[in-house]
């Protein structure tokens, strides 16, 4: 087979490769290297404690060093670091580098309530519940069927509402990434080989 043809099929196999790949997950413990204890929000672009350092997110509140890395352990669901509040209840915003879809973390809440999660795919609630030690809380999980970047988190005391805002911390903080999104190696892969597929088709002529 000529060389032209060879190297097409190749990077139509590479295109067909990269974007049936499967989901991968990242997990942020909240543990060293990555975090030390009393670092404080906006934490920027930290890698994972599980998975590929490719991965990286953003956690900013809506008051600033209001979150930080602590070893305090609000109730059993929690072991080591977490991210934990530390002084007014606010809003934690987390964004990412990579399209995710689903969400999986523990927490534990000042208050009895409950704790939401807003995103671009959908919204979702969660009352809290008596899992022992100090505070309340639970295991989060959140799944859209839309892919999404960032996440808002709060949680409520009961009866609920804006103005009932209470403080809350996270731990073992999961996300997915869709099947069939490539990495951003497999962008560059692609467009190394289609520049040689163009000095190819200058050749034979």
């Amino acid at each position: 087979m000529p060389r032209f043809p060879r190297v097409l099929c190749l990077l139509t196999f590479l295109a067909l490769t990269a974007f049936t790949v499967n989901a991968d997950s990242f997990t942020y413990t909240f543990e060293a290297p990555q975090f030390t204890v009393g670092q404080v929000a906006p934490l920027t672009n930290r890698s994972p404690n599980i998975g590929s350092a490719s991965f990286q997110a953003t956690i900013v509140s809506d008051l600033g060093n209001s979150y930080q890395i602590s070893t305090f352990t609000p109730n059993p669901l929690f072991s080591g670091q977490s991210l934990f509040w530390q002084s007014l209840p606010t809003v934690l915003r987390i964004s990412f580098n990579m399209p995710i879809n689903q969400v999986q973390f523990v927490w534990a809440q000042e208050l009895p309530g409950q704790m939401l999660i807003a995103t671009d795919g959908g919204d979702q609630s969660q009352d809290s519940a008596d899992v022992g030690g100090i505070f309340q809380g639970g295991t989060f999980v959140f799944t859209s069927a839309t892919s999404f970047t960032s996440i808002s988190l709060g949680a409520l005391g009961a009866p609920g509402g804006v103005e009932n805002l209470t403080n809350f911390a996270i731990d073992n903080f999961t996300v997915t990434t869709p099947s069939g999104v490539p990495e951003p190696t497999t962008f560059i892969l692609l467009g190394t080989g289609q520049a040689a597929l163009t000095r190819l088709r200058k050749r034979s002529r």
